[in-house]
């Protein structure tokens, strides 16, 4: 079990993945919720299907269509950074460079915000 769960914030305090869930038809959001909480509880237990591991410690929640992008910080937290609408087999390499330079950013600067369950 994960100690907390956090959002990406930018330096306007812009909170992308909150705001792309928000976007969406509550029956994604309850999927994509269902699936945080899953990943609180098992951490570093989930695997396939409902996560996979991308490389350079990013990994993905796979709610049906959408994707999750998260990275494990200080062991026992995770932080949602990016999430997008997948639309091909592959993860676009521009969304692998923006999780990898998000995941830089908070392990310098820890611009994140606690998600509440």
């Amino acid at each position: 079990m994960l100690k907390a769960i956090y959002y990406y914030k930018d330096d306007r305090g812009n909170n992308p993945v909150k705001e792309f869930i928000d976007k969406l038809p509550l029956k994604e959001q309850a999927k994509i919720f269902a699936y945080i909480a899953e990943l609180r509880n098992q951490g570093h237990n989930l695997h396939r299907p409902i996560t996979g591991y991308l490389g350079n410690g990013i990994y993905e929640l796979r709610p049906k269509s959408n994707r999750i992008f998260y990275f494990f910080f200080l062991k026992d937290n995770a932080v949602l950074m990016h999430a997008i609408k997948k639309k091909t087999d592959k993860i676009p390499q521009e969304d692998l460079s923006l999780c990898i330079k998000r995941k830089q950013m908070v392990e310098e600067h820890k611009n994140i915000e606690q998600i509440e369950l």
